[in-house]
């Protein structure tokens, strides 16, 4: 698509910034120059270019957002942080299934913008958790996790959390029950006794696995072909990245069951 609005605020960063500048309201030309940190000679031809296509207005030495301005600026943010989460490292989310993630959370990916991966383990530890994931939910006072693959050393790790005091849930799929259940039954009945400690099956098909605490979020999508990915995992540790991994937990939550006994 050939857009001449597109193309006149985003192939330009000088014009980009000025108009996600003045969403905070109005701006003198010395604010803008401060702020932006550019001189009047490169900054002046792009409030020119602006103010032509009704995105910024003048009065005096001040400039401020246009109705059709206000209209665009209010989108641009979103797209921006999607684009941001994309740009970071393109191959991973080409080749990853991000259809797995809820439809209400997926259009809210953006909030992921500032999201790092963790560091592939070696050959020696391939099949472990990641070092990086454990260390940081060792330092958590809180844990939501949601595990669609099934790990042995997890049912220990997680009565372990349980047991010192950290308010932790986790949720299931049926098959990971069923394991669990089979192999694993005096653990979970020791851990479904804690006050702080939650347990979750639910009966949809979950294709991702993620875990979210007070200082981390660490999510695990299945590659486009449905194989699981043991090898890299999302990691966000801004609050609106918590936040994000917080609802994603709430919404498989509202449609799963909670397990108080064995059955």
């Amino acid at each position: 698509m050939n857009s001449p609005l597109l193309e006149l605020i985003f192939l330009s960063e000088k014009r980009k910034d000025l108009l996600l500048f003045l969403k905070d309201g109005p701006k003198t030309i010395s604010e803008i120059k401060e702020n932006l940190n550019v001189g009047l000679v490169a900054i002046l031809p792009q409030l020119k270019k602006l103010r032509e296509n009704s995105l910024i207005s003048k009065t005096g030495d001040i400039y401020s957002l246009a109705p059709l301005g206000i209209a665009v600026v209010g989108k641009m943010k979103p797209m921006m942080d999607v684009l941001t989460v994309f740009g970071s490292k393109y191959e991973y989310w080409a080749n990853h299934a991000v259809e797995s993630i809820p439809d209400p959370l997926r259009e809210r990916i953006g909030e992921l913008a500032n999201c790092t991966f963790s560091e592939p383990p070696d050959r020696t530890r391939l099949f472990e958790p990641h070092k990086e994931f454990v260390e940081n939910l060792m330092k958590s006072k809180k844990i939501s996790g949601i595990a669609s693959v099934f790990h042995p050393l997890y049912p220990s790790l997680f009565l372990t959390f349980a047991k010192n005091g950290v308010n932790i849930s986790i949720l299931v799929t049926c098959p990971i029950y069923e394991r669990i259940k089979e192999e694993y039954g005096p653990e979970l009945s020791e851990f479904l006794k804690f006050e702080n400690a939650s347990f979750y099956v639910c009966s949809k098909k979950i294709e991702l696995a993620y875990a979210v605490t007070d200082r981390f979020l660490s999510l695990t999508l299945p590659f486009s072909d449905g194989t699981y990915d043991h090898i890299e995992d999302v990691l966000c540790f801004e609050p609106q990245a918590i936040r994000w991994g917080e609802d994603l937990f709430a919404y498989y939550r509202k449609i799963s069951d909670k397990l108080t006994e064995i059955h």
